[in-house]
């Protein structure tokens, strides 16, 4: 499969995200460009194709592997090479699944393009009695906003740094990232070094006298996001190598075409300084820390 015939059948997926409103995305004829540009792995092989897409971009899996053609949508961002992404290490069985979802899922969309009449990788508005005959979809979405400064991280090492930020300042707890790379194990600015996701939860409780309680979770489900953003509460994602800050939640599910599906996480990204719509089937999460405050009886 090409990349323009990967675009097309992300574009209807979009169309339909859209036209339900599961995602925030420009419908008014967007085109996903025709060079996308590579994101790879750290041996250089081709994970994923960004796509530009508007004032955003869209990235399209390169590889069955990823389980979905659809990775992420930014609908603002710019469009540059991405931070060299892990190598997801997954055990055989695993791989085949993923796989097999990702084959099911391209033949739902091939079928769902058809049906929409998707001929080019154009993001557009459906009509939605069609889209509802088609699918019978179902919607639930939700984003909390997050207050205080800019979000980015200082350094190449402190993403996690700039995420412990973003909930301590969501907490009105304020503190530089130098302090918390101090505090979790990150070196100095001038020599800034990788982190552990099992600090963070120690850390938080710390930096906040124990008024909050947080916990670090290897296995995170959707659910347990989707809980965390409907208590108002936001939560660090843990990937390969890096962190973010999950804000939000998108789930379409259809009762037709489940390959047409898609269940997002809004995360907020310390390397690229923006918010980020992440297929939660296609990315290798690798551990989740939450926090809550501790009432007082």
């Amino acid at each position: 499969m090409t990349t323009v015939e990967r675009a097309r059948l992300v574009a209807a997926q979009l169309g339909v995200l859209v036209t339900v409103g599961a995602l925030p995305f420009p419908a008014a004829g967007v085109r996903l460009s025709d060079e996308p540009v590579p994101v790879c792995d750290e041996t250089g092989e081709v994970l994923l194709w960004r796509h530009a897409a508007g004032d955003g971009y869209v990235d399209v899996a390169a590889r069955p592997g990823l389980g979905a053609p659809l990775v992420a949508v930014v609908p603002e961002g710019r469009v540059e090479p991405a931070r060299t992404s892990a190598r997801p290490v997954v055990s055989a069985a695993a791989r085949i699944a993923d796989e097999e979802r990702y084959r099911q899922r391209v033949q739902d969309l091939a079928h769902l393009a058809q049906v929409l009449k998707v001929t080019e990788p154009v993001v557009r508005q459906f009509d939605r009695g069609l889209v509802e005959e088609v699918l019978r979809p179902r919607v639930d979405t939700r984003e909390l906003s997050l207050c205080g400064r800019p979000f980015r991280q200082e350094t190449a090492e402190w993403a996690t740094a700039a995420c412990v930020q973003v909930v301590l300042d969501f907490y009105r707890y304020r503190y530089d990232q130098e302090r918390l790379a101090e505090e979790l194990g990150l070196g100095t600015e001038e020599h800034p070094v990788p982190g552990d996701e099992h600090d963070v939860a120690p850390a938080l409780e710390t930096l906040t006298g124990k008024a909050l309680t947080a916990e670090l979770t290897p296995t995170p489900t959707f659910a347990e996001y989707r809980s965390e953003v409907r208590e108002w509460r936001p939560s660090i994602s843990f990937v390969p190598g890096h962190a973010r800050v999950v804000t939000g939640y998108t789930r379409m599910s259809s009762l037709r075409l489940i390959g047409a599906s898609f269940a997002g996480l809004l995360v907020q990204d310390p390397w690229e300084g923006g918010a980020r719509w992440e297929n939660y089937d296609a990315t290798t999460i690798v551990g989740t820390c939450t926090a809550r405050v501790n009432l007082i009886p």
